[in-house]
């Protein structure tokens, strides 16, 4: 019996998302800090829910998780704001929603890891930045995992290359 329930509750869901037409946009539900509350954004070639400040100076500001999709409903990115800047790690993703890199910030700035994949999911380069420079080791690799190039950076600027 509560097989033919869930089965039926499915058919209903299906049936009203394909009511609403082709969008493949979904009911997002963000866990938005104390004294933020949730909007979205929507039309456009995309459209995001965020968390905003609701009251002060800085009534607006996105502060919490942020969540944003492709036209198509794919998610775009993922990540967090933190008084209207982005902040640690961030998650983005192509049209098809395989991921393509995944950044930290700090302030709006790249600010610790930061990786491109290539479509197959393998690694296509790494890098290291400090409050938006690149410092340290920059890896590329080929889409078959071999290291093609290393670079080492000091304040964004390239000193050894191997």
């Amino acid at each position: 019996m509560s097989f033919r329930l869930a089965a039926l509750g499915l058919t209903v869901i299906a049936s009203n998302a394909l009511a609403q037409g082709a969008s493949t946009e979904r009911e997002v539900r963000l866990n938005c800090p104390a004294g933020t509350i949730q909007q979205e954004k929507r039309g456009g070639n995309d459209s995001g829910v965020f968390c905003v400040k609701a009251a002060g100076a800085d009534k607006g500001s996105h502060h919490g998780p942020y969540v944003d999709f492709w036209a198509n409903g794919q998610k775009q990115s993922e990540g967090q704001y933190k008084d209207g800047f982005r902040t640690g790690r961030w998650v983005f993703f192509d049209t098809n929603g395989l991921k393509t890199g995944e950044t930290e910030f700090e302030s709006n700035d790249y600010h610790g890891k930061r990786v491109e994949y290539y479509p197959s999911g393998a690694k296509k380069q790494e890098q290291t930045w400090v409050k938006g420079k690149r410092e340290g080791v920059e890896v590329s690799y080929s889409e078959g995992g071999q290291k093609v190039s290393e670079v080492r950076y000091s304040a964004d600027k390239p000193m050894v290359a191997k």
